[in-house]
């Protein structure tokens, strides 16, 4: 089951639209945005790519960052609502 807010097969409609150029630049081969993106951006992009839900980001950010449960937690959720609010994922309903 995928985590509340990244569609089922998110990730491979992310590996098809966009491509990272370095650590810093992800292009939208749809609309030809580039945006500028920190390391932890990154990270989490190339994990949603993998395929990776809400609980598995959460995890992940929490033991890479050496952060606790409740901010990795919190991080994913803004990181995520700013992917949506650029269209780069979609609101989901799961």
């Amino acid at each position: 089951m995928r985590g509340q807010g990244v569609p089922q097969g998110d990730g491979a409609e992310l590996v098809r639209r966009y491509r990272f150029y370095g650590a810093q630049f992800l292009l939208d081969t749809v609309s030809g945005k580039f945006y500028r993106i920190t390391p932890t951006a990154a990270f989490i992009l190339r994990a949603l790519i993998d395929g990776k839900n809400n609980v598995q980001l959460t995890e992940m950010v929490e033991r890479r960052y050496g952060v606790d449960r409740a901010r990795a937690g919190r991080d994913v959720e803004l990181f995520l609502a700013e992917l949506r609010s650029l269209g780069i994922i979609e609101n989901s309903s799961h």
